[in-house]
């Protein structure tokens, strides 16, 4: 029911007073959204590692780039004979049984070959290691490239 008593005009103060307790609640609101929304997860930085493997008188030479979900070898392949490529095994975990994927070049012969090796790594933060082999038909060698 509605009072027949004249009210007072609101005052400055009143008036202040009222738009800093909207404004606060309006701070408090955004604050709660934030508070609860979940947080962003950043992908790991991609990491860029030298490597060389030689066997017998053919070697490759080149990087290793970690990703989030691969690693991508890229490099030269010097081969002397024919059938030298160049294999990635990529690892994440303590142990070999940790396996996550595999990528080889195409086998090259006699020169200087460019590669690119895409080596999948599908985890979340992908490869923690890879095993990179130089292999010819007659025996290979290998090394490890760390992220």
């Amino acid at each position: 029911m509605l009072s027949s008593t004249p009210q007072p005009a609101p005052t400055t103060a009143s008036r202040t007073r009222r738009r800093r307790t909207a404004a606060a609640a309006g701070v408090a609101a955004v604050g709660l959204v934030f508070a609860s929304a979940p947080a962003a997860t950043a992908a790991p930085a991609s990491v860029v590692r030298d490597f060389y493997v030689d066997y017998g008188a053919s070697y490759a030479s080149g990087t290793a780039t970690f990703t989030n979900r691969s690693v991508i070898l890229d490099g030269t392949l010097h081969a002397v004979g024919c059938g030298r490529v160049i294999y990635g095994d990529s690892y994440a975990g303590p142990s070999i049984s940790d396996y996550l994927g595999s990528g080889s070049s195409t086998p090259r012969c006699d020169g200087n070959w460019p590669f690119h090796v895409p080596v999948p790594a599908d985890k979340p933060g992908g490869a923690d290691r890879v095993l990179i082999t130089l292999a010819a038909p007659d025996g290979s060698d290998a090394v490890w490239a760390f992220r």
